[in-house]
């Protein structure tokens, strides 16, 4: 028997799952099912009757004891989304200018300039930090990037054409794209190439993170939710749901994503301790052992390492969690610098599956479950994902 995807991604669209996230439910299904396979029919049924795809647990070390305790992968996609309304306050571009007041501004790097879509023909809006003394020009990035001598690059949305997150670097007179050079062609083609992309400050790592992995910036990330009240009138208070850092490696190309490769390790959000033990994901794991203690190239072994600046970052995150109080749920995407913090960007749906590797089960800390049961987490049926699952067998 084999599933056939197809018909499983029709099955949990009828059953109500928005159609973006039906598509990376279904994927991350996929994906479970060749990291972690699981053979015996009747734990798959146990497993996704509650919610869980099958691999979860290995993944967990799911029981019948200790379910509970972790998000389910089907009432999570099921509850997207989280925030209401307000979410499009999170847009990359839009952030920047809600973040503007009230001391959140100095979490957010410089925004030089943003390139519209193929409706407005890619045309270059500059934005409020950007130099006034750079000719506007079709010259204009060349000559912002011998100015800035480093620049980021990232789509608003998506992943706008391919061309993904983009580190552009003059050093020695010389083309860096992503730390690999480049002449001034290939230059013209990024620049010709983007559309709905935002190019900022690049924010470089604290100098104790470069010593776990120094080729790229590790990026820290913290889910909050907003705390239940106890009447309409009380002031809203936040929880960490996750809290885990980032850190690229050789085989993930320098890219700090696990999907790519990259190396992920928990840490006490009230300390900024890491935990002992870090993750990858295991097709990138060539002895297939995914739980790791060190970094694989760098040999820096992290137990009882604390994040610099921490108390500052944590200070900020809840700072802007208040400034932003009619969001319900966020997913902070941070680096820590030299003197404080930036926001890279703030996620309204982050993953929960290998954070609770990482952090511990999300459900076990009641203020979380408590937020998730007022969203309706327990009033989804996990045997309706199974009979799907079933149904979609050939």
């Amino acid at each position: 028997m084999a599933t056939n995807y197809d018909v499983l991604l029709e099955k949990v669209r009828a059953l109500g799952m928005d159609y973006k996230w039906a598509k990376m439910f279904v994927k991350k299904l996929k994906d479970d099912e060749e990291a972690f396979p699981v053979s015996d029919e009747s734990q798959k049924q146990w497993a996704m009757e509650k919610g869980f795809f099958p691999g979860r647990i290995a993944l967990y070390g799911l029981t019948e004891e200790n379910w509970k305790d972790y998000m389910p992968d089907y009432p999570y996609f099921m509850l997207h989304p989280l925030n209401n309304h307000f979410l499009k306050w999170l847009d990359k571009t839009t952030l920047k200018y809600v973040l503007n007041s009230n001391g959140c501004e100095e979490t957010m790097p410089d925004y030089f300039v943003y390139v519209e879509n193929e409706q407005c023909g890619g045309r270059f809006t500059y934005l409020m930090d950007c130099p006034t003394d750079i000719p506007k020009d079709k010259d204009f990035l060349l000559n912002l990037l011998k100015k800035k001598r480093i620049l980021a690059m990232k789509p608003n949305s998506g992943t706008s054409g391919g061309l993904g997150f983009i580190k552009l670097e003059l050093k020695n007179s010389e083309l860096y794209e992503n730390n690999k050079p480049i002449d001034m062609t290939r230059l013209e083609e990024i620049r010709d190439a983007m559309r709905n992309y935002i190019v900022t400050e690049y924010c470089a790592q604290h100098h104790d993170l470069a010593r776990i992995w120094p080729d790229s910036e590790c990026t820290l990330r913290v889910i909050m939710c907003k705390n239940v009240p106890k009447d309409r009138y009380e002031e809203t208070t936040w929880s960490n749901v996750v809290s885990f850092a980032r850190f690229g490696a050789a085989r993930s190309g320098g890219a700090s994503n696990l999907s790519a490769g990259g190396v992920g390790i928990g840490f006490d959000y009230e300390t900024g301790v890491f935990q002992t033990t870090g993750v990858r994901y295991r097709r990138f794991c060539d002895d297939g052992e995914w739980r790791i203690r060190q970094h694989p190239d760098t040999g820096f072994v992290w137990e009882g390492f604390r994040l610099p600046n921490w108390t500052y970052v944590r200070q900020k995150i809840e700072q802007v969690c208040r400034h932003l109080s009619s969001l319900d749920y966020m997913g902070f995407d941070i680096i820590i610098t030299e003197d404080g913090m930036k926001l890279c960007e703030i996620n309204s749906h982050a993953a929960l599956d290998y954070s609770q590797v990482m952090s511990g089960p999300a459900l076990q800390k009641d203020r979380v479950r408590a937020f998730f049961a007022g969203k309706g987490l327990y009033e989804i049926d996990g045997r309706a994902f199974y009979r799907a699952y079933a149904e979609s067998q050939e």
